[in-house]
């Protein structure tokens, strides 16, 4: 059984969630403890997942984890501390999941290397953080936007504010492989995963 300290302070979670994965929900609560839920019961994913934003607590940061994530053991302590790591870099936005996509093959040394992967690019939703000042701006921008992936609307919103993105690798959190709920197939388990 895990140990599940959270960083009330510097971080808070939510699961963006769709009722055809509730089999992964007790795991998921297992992992992060009584986390809020946003479930797409009809509302479609850039609704749900506007909803998963908005029940960040007063945290400084907020990260929505999806529904089929695999997280690492002592999630909050190692998310806390490469979160202190990508503020020292000037980085607003975090992503705990870094894919294993072939063309990325300069980006994987650079965070062989480095601990990290920097960019002005949001690549993969698994896992992504902002800084809660982000948010509803985020949101705002995402609303103007008409495409299926919600980690697109998220991304264009990064790259039109120039925020930097941090991905630790190992990545913190790995993807199911599975089918997904937008039709992506390309990418889906993690470059290295931290467990």
């Amino acid at each position: 059984m895990t140990t599940i300290e959270k960083a009330e302070k510097k971080l808070s979670v939510s699961i963006m969630a769709h009722p055809s994965r509730e089999d992964f929900f007790p795991y998921l609560r297992e992992r992060l403890g009584d986390v809020p839920m946003a479930i797409d019961r009809g509302v479609g994913i850039w609704e749900n997942c506007k909803n998963a934003w908005r029940l960040h607590t007063d945290a400084e940061w907020h990260v929505v984890i999806q529904d089929d994530a695999i997280v690492c053991d002592d999630f909050y302590a190692r998310a806390e501390a490469e979160i202190k790591k990508a503020e020292a870099l000037g980085c607003e936005c975090v992503s705990f999941f870094f894919g294993n996509r072939k063309a990325m093959e300069r980006e994987k040394a650079m965070g062989d290397k480095d601990g990290h992967v920097l960019m002005h690019w949001v690549s993969w939703g698994v896992a992504i953080a902002l800084r809660r000042e982000h948010i509803e701006p985020m949101i705002a921008h995402g609303d103007g936007i008409n495409i299926k992936q919600d980690d697109t609307r998220i991304a264009k919103y990064v790259k039109m504010k120039n925020v930097l993105v941090y991905y630790p690798i190992p990545s913190l959190v790995d993807h199911r492989v599975g089918e997904s709920l937008v039709g992506d197939k390309s990418h889906r388990t993690a470059y290295r995963y931290a467990d």
